[in-house]
């Protein structure tokens, strides 16, 4: 990262096999962490919720959040 307050992530896990897009959001989720930073990730990849602190889901144009 080049030290953006905001990372934003559109499907960073579509074009990888299933083990390296774990990790790739692992590693950005202790980036973000450790450096106290923001990030918005969009994907319909379910295998990352446990590294997101919050979860919205867009349902016929409703944004809900996901209960924790």
């Amino acid at each position: 990262m080049n030290d953006p307050a905001v990372l934003f992530a559109d499907e960073p896990t579509a074009s990888l096999d299933a083990s390296r897009g774990l990790e790739v959001v692992a590693m950005m989720a202790k980036q973000v962490k450790e450096q106290r930073k923001s990030a918005v990730m969009v994907t319909h990849d379910d295998r990352v919720l446990p590294y997101c602190d919050r979860v919205f889901y867009l349902d016929k144009g409703k944004l809900t959040e996901h209960p924790a």
